[in-house]
């Protein structure tokens, strides 16, 4: 399958809520759902590529509008102006509207009729909000690439509620989740004593992970709109490992 069998809309969810961008197979029930975490720039169009990356292997790929209650469909341009803006948006959400627009995304895809699945793939902000969503929903994976700000503060989200404190690990062993970690050597948001810790957290609570460094690889290296960082061996291996993780949803058994 390719992007050509893959349909996209914009879907308002009936009970509320931002809007979610779902791309999904064109023909037949896809395999799983996929929440896909945007980084701070919103729902742009490389996050809407990956959705239909996703799709295009079989899998209904939802993208929930995290800031939509405060300015909808934002796609902000990659630099310092963009960062600010983010940042104050990011400033507005919460935890509990995290966990419902999460949950909006899965319904969403189970409403298509496929697989009981479910998975969240977040970048950079996107990587905090689904480890964040782990702790309060079931989810089978979660593939975190460069994910910022999980065992302190920075953000106020953060403040209240980084996602990987011993409580939130040990919510997502109680889930049984496993954690796909992505992250370059050279980040320097999420550096490499940072990532021993969130290995060290992982592995006392008992969650299945996979954390990978890849040398010499700055912050964001996944997001082909952005040159500086992006980097294109790294980004195929690294989205192998997520489609290799993701595989593991279709013989998840219905409850």
């Amino acid at each position: 399958m390719n992007t050509a069998d893959v349909t996209t809309r914009w879907v308002r969810p009936a009970e509320g809520g931002p809007e979610l961008f779902l791309a999904a197979p064109a023909d037949g029930a896809p395999v799983a759902t996929v929440v896909v975490g945007q980084e701070l720039f919103g729902v742009t169009s490389w996050v809407r590529g990956v959705c239909e990356r996703l799709a295009a292997a079989g899998y209904a790929a939802v993208a929930p509008d995290f800031y939509g209650r405060e300015a909808e469909r934002v796609e902000l341009p990659y630099d310092d102006t963009g960062r600010v803006e983010g940042f104050e948006l990011l400033g507005s959400l919460t935890a509990e509207q995290v966990t419902a627009d999460t949950a909006a995304a899965l319904a969403l895809g189970a409403s298509l009729g496929g697989g009981p699945g479910r998975a969240f793939v977040g970048f950079s902000v996107g990587g905090h909000l689904g480890l964040l969503a782990g702790t309060r929903l079931p989810l089978d994976v979660v593939a975190a690439c460069y994910p910022t700000w999980t065992l302190e503060g920075g953000t106020p989200l953060a403040d209240d509620h980084p996602p990987l404190t011993e409580r939130g690990a040990a919510a997502l062993a109680a889930h049984g989740t496993t954690v796909l970690g992505l992250v370059g050597a050279e980040d320097h948001i999420v550096p490499p004593e940072q990532w021993e810790r969130i290995t060290e957290r992982l592995t006392t609570a008992g969650v299945g992970h996979d954390l990978v460094t890849y040398a010499g690889v700055p912050h964001g290296f996944l997001c082909a709109d952005r040159p500086a960082t992006h980097r294109p061996a790294e980004t195929a291996d690294a989205f192998a490992r997520i489609l290799a993780a993701l595989a593991g949803l279709s013989a998840v058994p219905t409850v």
